[in-house]
């Protein structure tokens, strides 16, 4: 049988050996017996002996559960028959350390059972967390937040309740407490916000629905041939879509939003006459070339180089035509570095 907490009181003997202990004396404080008693005596702290003591028991165990509780267990396999109505602590010494007693019976053992009492000790004075116990090998204490021990599974509604502070959850009842709350948090969402409600867009982000469903609002990225057009009004700029326009080299070519395309490359070979050169582009522009800009060469310093080039006609949109000239026949030219646009 399980009794509910009772309040021990310290005898005087016990209080003082619990206090020279504190103040640094070789002291024993282990609880190793228990005194049995099945007279209604009272627990005056002047006792030093169990009144009318029957038994007493040495196959205890005990912890300290809190700052002034023990939880203690008491265990007799003798075949007798015995009520209890009033208990002692002793210490290791022989010392009534604490007493306890009542008029009704405490517990009752008959001679086939095997007496197992689990009883929670309270302490007025505090001093719980100082005594120890000769034998934990069968200790089942009351589970705390700081105690491990026996613990009474909550029942469902006790877990909707939610106040209950000693008894341990199970998997089942946190499910239902969660599908409880859960129906509950969707009830209000659907009250708050009915279905029907839609979410819309504009611009460039579409996707727009009700909210029956999950919802995904997209914003596309424009493509390269968009990027090069410049005519959609539905698509975003990113990065990358710069990245698409451009061959970036010592010879490339870059396409503008709009159409617009840069081309450049140069040209590099010694020449001393005024020769004619066709510089074709590696990629031919779509539609048209407008303007090629040309910028002369030479490889080093010197007063002598006095050659510069022309560009021969209009360019087309394979590539252009350019004509070295020179009025000193001792010069010469390394070649040159152009520029083309068009579409």
């Amino acid at each position: 049988m399980t009794v509910p907490s009772l309040s021990l009181v310290i005898t005087s003997a016990g209080l003082q050996r619990f206090t020279a202990a504190q103040l640094g004396e070789d002291i024993d404080l282990t609880v190793s017996a228990v005194g049995l008693s099945n007279a209604a005596f009272v627990a005056a702290p002047t006792l030093t002996a169990v009144p009318q003591e029957f038994r007493r028991i040495a196959t205890i165990s005990g912890t300290a559960t809190g700052a002034d509780t023990v939880h203690l267990v008491v265990r007799d396999a003798a075949e007798i028959q015995y009520e209890v109505r009033g208990f002692g602590l002793f210490l290791a010494d022989g010392t009534l350390f604490a007493v306890y007693a009542q008029g009704d019976p405490i517990f009752e053992k008959s001679p086939r059972s095997m007496m197992h009492i689990a009883i929670d000790l309270v302490f007025p004075t505090g001093t719980a967390t100082s005594l120890n116990f000769g034998d934990t090998n069968f200790l089942n204490p009351a589970a705390t937040e700081t105690v491990a021990g026996v613990v009474e599974l909550a029942t469902s509604a006790e877990v909707g309740t939610g106040t209950d502070a000693t008894r341990a959850v199970t998997p089942r009842g946190l499910t239902d407490r969660l599908t409880a709350f859960l129906l509950t948090i969707t009830a209000l969402i659907a009250e708050r916000v009915p279905m029907t409600r839609q979410i819309k867009t504009a611009g460039l982000a579409f996707g727009a629905q009700t909210l029956a469903s999950d919802v995904t609002i997209s914003v596309p990225s424009a493509t390269a041939a968009q990027m090069r057009a410049g005519t959609a009004g539905n698509a975003a700029l990113t990065p990358k879509n710069f990245g698409d326009l451009a061959t970036i080299a010592a010879t490339g070519s870059y396409t503008l939003p709009g159409g617009r395309i840069d081309k450049w490359g140069g040209y590099r070979g010694r020449s001393n006459s005024e020769i004619s050169l066709r510089v074709p582009f590696d990629v031919p522009f779509p539609t048209a070339c407008f303007r090629v800009l040309l910028t002369p060469r030479i490889a080093s310093a010197n007063a002598s180089d006095d050659y510069f080039c022309q560009l021969v006609g209009d360019p087309d949109a394979a590539g252009f035509t350019v004509q070295y000239q020179s009025d000193d026949a001792n010069g010469g030219l390394d070649g040159f570095d152009w520029l083309a646009i068009g579409n």
